[in-house]
């Protein structure tokens, strides 16, 4: 397929519905925070004050998630559980992105990297981070799949799904961030950002056949 016939079938993606996102944050103003920016990037988002309110949630409605986003560490308001607890639990189920508050020890950010976290970021967060998130849980879920196959474990494979591909994106997002790095904001370990995400022909492969199922599906 020709470069222009795959920018177009990305683009067409990126036209369908929003990914779903539980949100979790036990401080509630950054709750309320995290929340607006992840609709202005087009997600549809649940909010929870708990990493133990958001397992409930999980356990009460499994396939109405796409990822999770979560605190690492709470103040004292978390009920007995962190995000790294939140982690542990739902993390081969779902995609985990861990935030930190920035006083963290390498140490404690090399804990959620082990742990499995899909992606780890940082306070104060960024529309341009927000908006290109879905990045990072496409990759989540092709490893994920990749694994499945490999080893074929129910318990694995649970929740995983590549039909659940990136959705809606950009709705509220200044042009001025659209430009900007999928990985902008990212941690790795000593590093305070990552370098940006090269968009690799996997990924347009990825799109294609998702926006091919999108087209049969809505021509039923």
């Amino acid at each position: 397929m020709a470069n222009g016939e795959q920018d177009m079938a990305t683009a067409k993606l990126m036209e369908t519905e929003g990914l779903k996102v539980l949100a979790v944050d036990d401080d509630p103003v950054c709750l309320q925070t995290l929340t607006q920016m992840l609709r202005r990037g087009g997600y549809e988002v649940t909010a929870s004050a708990s990493p133990a309110d958001a397992l409930r949630e999980v356990e009460k409605n499994p396939d109405g998630i796409d990822f999770i986003m979560t605190v690492a560490q709470t103040r004292g308001r978390g009920r007995g559980m962190d995000g790294f607890g939140l982690l542990k639990r739902v993390g081969k189920r779902y995609p985990v992105i861990l935030v930190f508050s920035g006083d963290e020890t390498m140490e404690t950010r090399e804990r959620g990297k082990q742990g499995g976290a899909c992606y780890l970021m940082e306070k104060p967060l960024r529309d341009a981070q927000i908006y290109f998130i879905w990045q990072q849980v496409v990759r989540w879920r092709r490893k994920a799949a990749g694994a499945a196959t490999e080893n074929p474990n129910p318990r694995h494979s649970q929740g995983i799904r590549l039909d659940d591909t990136p959705r809606k994106r950009g709705q509220g997002v200044n042009d001025s961030s659209k430009g900007k790095g999928a990985s902008e904001g990212g941690l790795q370990l000593g590093i305070t950002k990552k370098k940006k995400v090269e968009w690799t022909r996997e990924m347009h492969v990825l799109f294609v056949n998702a926006v091919t199922q999108l087209k049969t599906t809505g021509g039923a």
